[in-house]
């Protein structure tokens, strides 16, 4: 806190550190902030690490996987106190991470990303229940899922990464996808709008084109067809 604040005084700082343990929900924070990390919780050192991003009252908070390794019920806990703050301190979260479930609980709006590109993005609403890229379908259909059958395997995204040192000229997805065509493997395509009724849902996906032969193309989670 001195550091980002070099004019206040040292007894200002340990104030302010209280101040921010008691908002993140550490218990005893006149106690607890004389003491070492390895007293703490993961749960508890998450919250720390909370309290951290927020000394400085920032505009935008980057969080990247703030519920890795965390119990379900600890992230539960930290996903809540992360959306309360967000609103009490009228800030902003981008919020990284590879847990749909912590997606669907904590987003507005959905950037999906493969291959360092957005290959997808628009309002949660759209990202899970419309999906328009492959790549979207692929992780939904990852997801295991408690109403079907629990002795179906579970569905696996095949083949592997491209080498990002030596990127393909197309679709970096284009090996992966099971939808691909001639085009993808030559042409990058262009982001464009969704065209299913929202103003914010853009996806980058040559099945989008309309001269795109679309026949077969799963345009819902599931499998349903729609042409």
């Amino acid at each position: 806190i001195i550091n980002h604040n070099p004019g206040i005084s040292k007894k200002e700082a340990v104030d302010r550190a209280i101040e921010l343990m008691r908002k993140v929900g550490i218990p005893s924070p006149e106690t607890r902030i004389r003491q070492y990390p390895f007293q703490f919780s993961g749960g508890m050192r998450q919250r720390i690490i909370i309290a951290i991003a927020l000394a400085c009252d920032p505009k935008v908070i980057i969080a990247d996987e703030p519920t890795t390794a965390l119990d379900v019920t600890i992230q539960a806990q930290v996903l809540e106190l992360i959306s309360n703050l967000k609103d009490e301190i009228d800030s902003s979260i981008i919020m990284i991470t590879h847990d749909l479930g912590v997606v669907a609980k904590v987003a507005d709006y959905v950037d999906v990303m493969y291959a360092g590109k957005i290959v997808e993005k628009g309002s949660s609403d759209d990202i899970f229940y419309h999906p328009h890229h492959p790549y979207t379908w692929a992780l939904m259909n990852s997801v295991p899922r408690l109403d079907l059958d629990n002795k179906k395997e579970l569905v696996t995204i095949e083949g592997s990464i491209p080498d990002m040192i030596h990127p393909p000229k197309g679709c970096a997805f284009c090996s992966r996808c099971p939808y691909a065509m001639n085009i993808c493997a030559e042409y990058e395509p262009e982001t464009v709008d969704a065209q299913d009724g929202s103003d914010k849902h853009q996806v980058a996906c040559w099945l989008s084109d309309p001269r795109a032969d679309r026949t077969g193309v799963p345009f819902q989670i599931g499998g349903a067809v729609h042409a």
